[in-house]
């Protein structure tokens, strides 16, 4: 009995042990609940948190968002204030531009408007010159300039007033020459050359006159010999012509002299116009040769055409105009100076 006593001794401290590891296996097992408990607690507060915070952002995002647009909004509102006021301005540019202009205009001085006058004046003096060789209405002009300048005693005006009196004596001592006029007398020869009788014509006319005839109370003989002399006549005719190839001119070839009557005319015309006097002379004595070799020359229209046609030879056409460059230069000047 000893001897198993002995040998059961052990057993109940192992129990024990088998115990108090039980016991600590459950209290650790209870620590690892409760962590776990905590740690779900944590998580799930942090999940609020978080849920909350998101929450929060969405609406901070969209309140930013609307404060963007907001100033978009203002901002687009600015551009097109800041457009309205750009296009005022220059709206205001441009009237502050057209009223210094004006400005500048009414405070213009005499002496300004009377060399813009002056200068306007020679200017197209000076294209009637060039252009159609209009010497007396150039000298009118310059006759009107030099009596506005004498009424102004001013030194700028020096120089303009002797280089306008230099430009007018030159044209005075040019040769008269009436283009208006001379330009009438060849639209008067052009449109007469049409009735001026040919030749022919005359010859034709003459061909058909009859001799008078005699009166009733004349004697039988005498009436008898000029019936006689008629009808002879009109079988044999006998002229002297110094022009013979006059009356061989068709209708055809009469009216094509006419026409180139009327060509040589107006070819003088434009010579007149451009004053070239060697083109001009030579179309007026084409002219004439047509008139002395193919017309009647002891008809009364044709002798006064020809009598038209000398006045207009020897017209002083190859004269070189002088121009008014010095004027309108000495004019010119005198503004820069009074610019200055």
């Amino acid at each position: 009995m000893s001897e198993t006593q002995t040998v059961d001794t052990p057993r109940p401290s192992r129990k024990k042990q088998l115990n108090l590891a039980l016991l600590v296996a459950l209290a650790a097992l209870g620590l690892s609940g409760w962590q776990l408990y905590s740690t779900q607690q944590e998580l799930t507060a942090a999940r609020q948190e978080l849920a909350g915070r998101l929450a929060e952002g969405n609406g901070a995002s969209k309140e930013l968002r609307g404060m963007t647009e907001q100033a978009l909004t203002a901002a687009r509102a600015t551009d097109a204030k800041l457009a309205v006021l750009e296009t005022r301005v220059n709206e205001s540019a441009g009237q502050y531009a057209t009223l210094n202009g004006m400005y500048q205009e009414l405070t213009k001085t005499r002496s300004d408007w009377l060399l813009s006058e002056v200068e306007h004046t020679l200017a197209i003096a000076s294209q009637q010159l060039q252009l159609a060789g209009n010497v007396p209405a150039a000298i009118s002009a310059l006759q009107m300039v030099d009596a506005r300048l004498s009424k102004f005693d001013q030194p700028q005006l020096i120089a303009v007033k002797k280089a306008v009196a230099t430009d007018l004596e030159k044209l005075k001592a040019l040769p008269y020459l009436d283009t208006v006029g001379l330009t009438v007398k060849l639209d008067r020869l052009m449109l007469s050359g049409d009735s001026l009788p040919l030749v022919v014509d005359a010859h034709r006319l003459q061909d058909k006159r009859t001799a008078k005839p005699l009166p009733a109370s004349a004697p039988f003989w005498e009436r008898l010999v000029a019936d006689i002399s008629q009808s002879l006549g009109e079988l044999v005719h006998i002229r002297r012509m110094d022009k013979p190839e006059a009356l061989l001119l068709s209708p055809e070839q009469s009216f094509f002299l006419r026409e180139n009557l009327k060509m040589r005319l107006l070819d003088a015309r434009l010579a007149l116009i451009q004053r070239d006097g060697t083109t001009f002379d030579a179309d007026v004595s084409a002219a004439q040769s047509y008139v002395l070799r193919y017309f009647d020359n002891d008809a009364p229209a044709t002798r006064q055409w020809l009598s038209t046609l000398l006045e207009l030879k020897g017209a002083p056409l190859s004269v070189t105009l002088p121009d008014l460059n010095a004027s309108l230069k000495a004019v010119r000047d005198a503004q820069g100076n009074k610019g200055d």
